[in-house]
């Protein structure tokens, strides 16, 4: 049985952690204490940054079996699960089970909550996560067969240790990023202006500096990203939290 941590300690305890892998490892501790068998943590990341929009989302999961974790995944159920889509769009926490009544839901979707059922994954709540420039997040937590619908003020204490557990991931994957590439404070300036479609001589009348010097400092931010255009650049930006959208 995990450690049951109240909920002030949990927090103090996360914004402790120094690494992604200490706050999932108090998250799962934190949930299971609490009665929550499945974990579901699905990852977004907008803008996308690629046509394929199977690149943008990252599944991490706990409690799952490894069977089904692996066919959600191999057979991208993920673009067809309605919850995390539906969790998206809801302003409060809802109840797997609820979905059909919550929104209109297609045949495709239909056959996959018909799978979820034969799989034997039982209820849960689903409710989304926010973090910095849109880098929002899914969460699924699966009650154990028998286990007792949350209260609100349960299901408020979850939701909340997950926000808090996400915040601080996408806190220490922002350090990771700055100490990685190392934007000096003029180049994160030049970059959100990149980011907002100014041209490089639109860029040095704003800043008031000359033209060479802007040209300098965006081939610098080219090479400390590791792209070779304005586009792309802009994209780095915005997917690591280092600006936000125009």
């Amino acid at each position: 049985m995990s450690e049951f941590l109240a909920l002030h300690d949990i927090i103090c305890r996360m914004r402790a952690a120094q690494a992604p892998r200490d706050v999932w490892k108090l998250v799962v501790d934190s949930f299971h204490a609490r009665g929550i068998e499945k974990i579901s943590y699905h990852r977004y990341q907008t803008p996308l940054t690629s046509d394929d929009e199977t690149s943008s989302i990252r599944v991490i999961a706990d409690g799952f079996s490894s069977d089904w974790v692996c066919h959600y995944i191999e057979a991208k159920l993920f673009l067809v699960d309605p919850i995390p889509g539906y969790a998206r769009l809801a302003a409060t926490p809802f109840f797997w089970s609820d979905i059909p009544k919550l929104t209109r839901i297609g045949e495709v979707e239909n056959a996959y909550l018909k799978e979820m059922e034969e799989a034997n994954l039982g209820d849960g709540i689903a409710f989304q996560v926010f973090g910095p420039a849109m880098n929002n997040a899914y969460v699924g937590l699966g009650f154990a067969q028998g286990t007792p619908r949350p209260s609100p003020t349960e299901i408020a204490e979850l939701q909340c240790i997950a926000q808090t557990a996400h915040i601080r991931v996408c806190e220490l994957q922002l350090m990771d990023f700055e100490t990685r590439f190392e934007l000096s404070r003029r180049e994160l300036e030049i970059l959100r202006w990149i980011a907002r479609g100014k041209s490089n001589s639109v860029i040095a009348d704003i800043l008031e500096v000359s033209h060479h010097t802007v040209d300098t400092h965006v081939r610098r931010v080219f090479d400390k990203l590791g792209v070779t255009d304005r586009t792309s650049a802009a994209l780095r930006g915005v997917g690591s939290g280092l600006i936000l959208p125009p």
